[in-house]
């Protein structure tokens, strides 16, 4: 069974290279562009690991396994491979339906570009001017520095933050707003900007680090990572493997520092290395596992994928309703939501008919999401269509993904969020724009 396994994996990586090389949803290491990387991170971070592990260790062995039964893990293995495989296979379809949007081709670099350095400055003195805000009339600090300079749970403070609305909405607007900020970043655009490049980054960890949550570090590190590599066409050499190696244990000496923060009883690194293999390779699958043998099915979970539903209709929420019940927990206010891939909760919504759907409708809200937002950002902010592309198809996917769920995309709900939140900042840099004419 385990060989099963494994050969599906094999065979979803090569349709994933196969299918979609060529364009901004691939990764082309040969020819030095990483435009795709976070849907091959997903494949290599969460579904093959997952589908592995799981298969070839005890589900007892893992912690944050709750209600599946060993007899189904291999069954619902076999269903995750097969729709991911579906899934690749039909956003390689719809790519052809938008050619000039998803190939790819030479990237020019003109004097265009201080446009995207213009839209940085101004979003990155918005967001501390956000954070000044925050503090000087909401009272709400730097969650990270507050745990660093005290002895207060950083964990603590991220829950604060959620129970008060003024701090997500800022919270929100960081997460979506960093990955752009990041991708730009790392591009040409601050290639003779050295000092101001280092001093950018600086205030964007330290944006991304005010709500305390590890996520947004993270994101910033690898963006700026991949984003370096494509904008520059780093192709993987020796040299080149050597210095990722060299990074991806700077970016795990980082998590493992982060952690300690938020848990400090994890300074012994069998325990860390734990902790992080289960929650990195695991937890962010398991929830599929668990719908599987739960079979959570209610008609009102559509709800949460309709935009803007939630301001007249007290519906379930599938993700919730999950984690209480697989969990074992009794107040919704104290959790989170637990993640799963796209097929549960469209299970969850439909049945069987919305679940085989789901690999065709996620597909092509993804491609048209991405053709949207390329197309918003080209006009408004970059004006740089080759360029807007890479930096589109790099930071926004780097959240819009498949194991958010099926309402996130079914009906473009994460699309029009994106869009909202990201619009007073390209309304600023067209606003400033005109006035210089």
């Amino acid at each position: 069974m385990l060989l099963i396994i494994i050969f599906l994996c094999a065979f979803l990586l090569f349709t994933y290279y196969y299918m979609l090389r060529g364009t901004v949803f691939g990764v082309q290491p040969n020819k030095g562009d990483y435009s795709g990387f976070f849907i091959l991170y997903q494949i290599l971070m969460y579904i093959v690991p997952s589908s592995i592990f799981l298969n070839l260790f005890e589900i007892s062995d893992f912690w944050v396994a709750f209600k599946v039964e060993q007899d189904s893990v291999f069954v619902i293995s076999l269903l995750i491979l097969f729709c991911m495989i579906s899934y690749y296979f039909f956003i390689a379809i719809f790519t052809r339906l938008f050619p000039l949007y998803c190939k790819l081709n030479d990237l020019p670099y003109t004097s265009k570009l201080k446009n995207a350095v213009t839209f940085n400055r101004l979003s990155l003195l918005a967001c501390l001017f956000l954070i000044c805000i925050a503090y000087f009339i909401f009272g709400i600090g730097h969650s990270f520095s507050t745990a660093l300079a005290g002895d207060v749970s950083v964990s603590g403070l991220r829950h604060e933050l959620t129970e008060r609305k003024e701090a997500r909405v800022i919270k929100h607007l960081f997460i979506f707003i960093i990955p752009l900020l990041t991708a730009v970043l790392a591009s040409p655009a601050y290639k003779k900007l050295k000092v101001e490049k280092t001093i950018s980054l600086i205030v964007l960890v330290f944006i991304a680090s005010w709500a305390g949550s590890k996520g947004p570090l993270l994101i910033v590190f690898i963006v700026f990572l991949i984003s370096h590599a494509t904008f520059n066409q780093i192709r993987l050499t020796f040299k080149s493997i050597l210095k990722l190696v060299v990074f991806i244990g700077l970016i795990l000496y980082l998590v493992y520092w982060v952690v300690l923060v938020q848990y400090a009883h994890l300074d012994n690194i069998s325990l860390f290395m734990d902790y992080f293999y289960q929650r990195v390779f695991v937890a962010q699958m398991i929830g599929v596992y668990e719908q599987f043998n739960l079979w959570l099915h209610d008609y009102n979970y559509i709800w949460h994928g309709i935009p803007f539903a939630s301001n007249f209709v007290d519906y379930p929420q599938y993700h919730k309703d999950l984690m209480l019940i697989s969990e074992g927990r009794s107040d919704p206010g104290s959790i989170g939501i637990k993640n799963t891939l796209f097929i549960a909760e469209a299970y969850g919504m439909g049945g069987w008919y919305l679940l085989l759907l789901s690999p065709m409708i996620t597909a092509f809200n993804f491609c048209l999401s991405f053709v949207w937002l390329t197309y918003l950002l080209n006009k408004v902010a970059f004006h740089n269509f080759e360029f807007t592309k890479r930096v589109v198809a790099i930071s926004l996917f780097s959240y819009i993904g498949v194991t958010g769920g099926f309402s996130d995309l079914m009906l473009f709900k994460v699309t029009i969020m994106v869009t909202i939140l990201i619009s007073p900042f390209i309304s600023l840099v067209s606003l400033i724009s005109k006035l210089k004419k």
